[in-house]
């Protein structure tokens, strides 16, 4: 059996793609980087909270190693994590909010 050309593979798997994102989207399941995102803003948010800056400190340090890695610029990254950490210290409800999702 002769093998689908290229083009006819990629669109059938943007329609896959397609399909399961709307089936996600009208189950209203978050993805791996909603999870990730509230994870990282909740464990921010909690350090500050308890006054353990040290462990936010820790954290961004170990997260830019990951990202170093991964082969990122490592000022970039701390510029990019100091700018979150920012934005959990002084904003209650950090995310925009998901109009889809409220019913």
């Amino acid at each position: 059996m002769a093998r689908q050309p290229q083009r006819e593979r990629n669109a059938k798997q943007r329609e896959r793609q397609q399909q399961l994102r709307d089936r996600h989207k009208a189950e209203r399941r978050p993805d791996r980087d909603d999870v990730a995102r509230l994870l990282l803003a909740w464990s921010i948010s909690a350090h500050l909270k308890e006054g353990r800056a040290d462990r936010v400190d820790q954290l961004g340090d170990i997260l830019v190693e990951k990202l170093l890695d991964q082969g990122f610029d490592e000022r970039a990254s701390y510029e990019v994590f100091d700018a979150l950490v920012d934005r959990y210290r002084h904003d209650d409800s950090p995310f925009r909010r998901k109009v889809r999702l409220r019913a």
